[in-house]
């Protein structure tokens, strides 16, 4: 039986919803409908913070609660079916009590315009749900996502770092000589007074709503809700979500809603029926198979790192090559907040030309499975040609991505992924790259001969490129100073960037894509030489570049 409504909680409060426009974002029914105006509108695209409220749910793929902050500018309100929302209301307030969090900010003096802080509480309050005891890598790990433009972040991070174990505290065990000195020239060292602090007791929080949490351990129900303007459909199995796609075979998939909800609010691209992957179970596996693992298509960016650091510790280190490229790429991957909903496969269908993940997923050869709402079945190995076009990928509307399959590396093969942007976190890249090389050894007095070699390059041209020539020039040579020139020069061929290419710094990406090889060749040769290699001259790198 198919229901119409939707159910879920915020700050402790029941909403049982039928009469919804589905498009709508949860950040306007927080403001118009409810008048919790708390969570602020600022980018609208999910890069400043400003919205950062705090999702806690049963997820059934794990079987445990789980709270992450998200941002709810991007977030469609049929998303929150099952879901309990957490916003800076629902922490406390001058007319109640504050937060501790909010309590430190304050006197530790991290706030002036005040319109980022409410992101900043709510980013750091979700990451003290998940750990009440937060190293300070952490927790700017969790400010990934949020900008201040008055304040400045230094004194938003000491009054966060008060929540850090204060033996593994680096601020003390940094400034305890500095301290010791100053305090016997009866100099104050302390901008405020740690004792006056609340304490945070991780028991006194909002409970997950038992209703939810009974219904998320009962199987999920489908759901429609019609709009004005867009349907909504929520199926519970791969079988029924090929079954709505055949119905509506222009329908958009939805995991995340970024790039869907981006495109509706600036693009002017309108969909009519939009299905979620939310509560389908096979789209949201991770499997171990032979020859590496199967990730389902709707599984989170941030769950996916989880589960590949898991993996990692009990693998031989030349095994899991390939799934550490993967991990450094996550770190810097967008924010907190956009890797907490984003999947792998909204990625590869986004066919951005600067995309992080697809230059490692075409550099390690990773194989897809697509489905077709006609019943067939497809594996393929994605490659630049998979990539038509800016937005544009070689998957028919008829068909659907189900899972990805990142491969165990061998021995002998190496994986290192690169990435300049403008600023470390939640930045689109200038320029990226994932490199690939397989080894062989003809007898152990021989050297290291080149047996394949995948150079993948985003923000290159219109789509994500690999420079095949130089791989030719590559395969059959031994890994050895003399093959870089070559290398750079081939690179050079391969990506003919011209000087009037959207996006401009025509000169600055091409020394990009020469020298991220160079950083490539010279970790490789460290990695099977265990030797300092020898540096070359910088006629190869200028050649190429000019």
């Amino acid at each position: 039986m198919t229901r119409t409504n939707i159910l879920f909680y915020i700050n402790g409060n029941k909403y049982c919803l039928a009469q919804i426009e589905p498009e709508k974002s949860l950040l306007r029914f927080l403001r118009d409908d409810l008048h919790l105006t708390g969570s602020k509108l600022s980018c609208g695209q999910g890069a400043c913070g400003a919205c950062t409220i705090m999702v806690s749910k049963f997820d059934r793929f794990q079987q445990k609660v789980v709270h992450y902050a998200a941002n709810a500018c991007l977030m469609p309100i049929c998303l929150l079916d099952g879901v309990s929302i957490t916003t800076i209301e629902g922490l406390g307030s001058t007319e109640t009590k504050l937060h501790p969090i909010q309590e430190r900010i304050a006197k530790v003096h991290g706030t002036q315009c005040g319109f980022c802080t409410p992101g900043f509480v709510m980013s750091m309050y979700a990451l003290l749900r998940n750990n009440p005891q937060p190293t300070p890598e952490e927790i700017e790990i969790a400010f990934s996502g949020n900008l201040c433009r008055c304040t400045g972040y230094r004194p938003i991070l000491e009054g966060c770092r008060t929540f850090c174990n204060k033996e593994n505290c680096c601020s003390k065990v940094k400034l305890d000589e500095v301290n010791l000195q100053l305090d016997k020239d009866n100099i104050s060292t302390e901008l405020y007074d740690h004792s006056g602090f609340t304490s945070f007791d991780p028991s006194q929080e909002l409970i997950f709503p038992p209703e939810l949490l009974i219904l998320g351990k009962e199987p999920p129900s489908r759901f429609t809700i019609s709009g004005s303007k867009v349907t909504w459909i929520s199926p519970t199995s791969l079988d029924q979500l090929i079954t709505a796609k055949q119905n509506y075979p222009d329908s958009k998939l939805v995991a995340g809603h970024l790039e869907i909800g981006i495109d509706t609010k600036y693009n002017g691209i309108s969909n009519t029926v939009l299905i979620s992957t939310a509560n389908v179970k096979e789209l949201h596996d991770i499997t171990e198979i032979t020859d590496g693992i199967s990730v389902g298509a709707a599984v989170s960016i941030a769950r996916l790192k989880q589960e590949l650091e898991t993996i990692t510790e009990r693998l031989p280190e030349h095994k899991a090559r390939i799934f550490n490229g993967f991990i450094d790429v996550f770190k810097n991957f967008a924010c907190c907040q956009v890797r907490n909903v984003a999947s792998l496969a909204g990625n590869i269908i986004t066919a951005r030309s600067t995309s992080d993940l697809c230059t490692v997923l075409v550099g390690a050869k990773c194989q897809l499975i697509i489905k077709s709402s006609k019943g067939s079945e497809r594996q393929i190995t994605i490659d630049d040609t998979f990539f038509t076009s800016e937005g544009n990928c070689r998957l028919d509307s008829h068909e659907i991505l189900t899972a990805i399959i990142i491969p165990f590396s061998k021995e002998n093969e190496y994986m290192y992924c690169y990435k300049q942007s403008r600023r470390r976190d939640n930045s689109f890249a200038i320029v990226n790259a994932g490199f690939r090389v397989v080894f062989e050894r003809p007898d152990i007095n021989s050297n290291w001969v080149i047996k394949d070699c995948i150079l993948a390059y985003g923000g290159m041209g219109p789509k994500i490129l690999t420079a095949k020539q130089t791989s030719s020039v590559l395969i059959g040579r031994e890994w050895k100073n003399d093959i870089i020139e070559d290398a750079i020069t081939s690179i050079g061929e391969d990506l003919p960037l011209e000087y009037s290419a959207e996006g401009g710094a025509v000169e600055y990406r091409k020394a990009l894509a020469a020298s991220f090889f160079f950083k490539f060749f010279l970790k490789v040769q460290s990695d099977i030489c265990n030797k300092t290699p020898l540096m070359i001259s910088h006629d190869a790198v200028s050649n190429f570049c000019y």
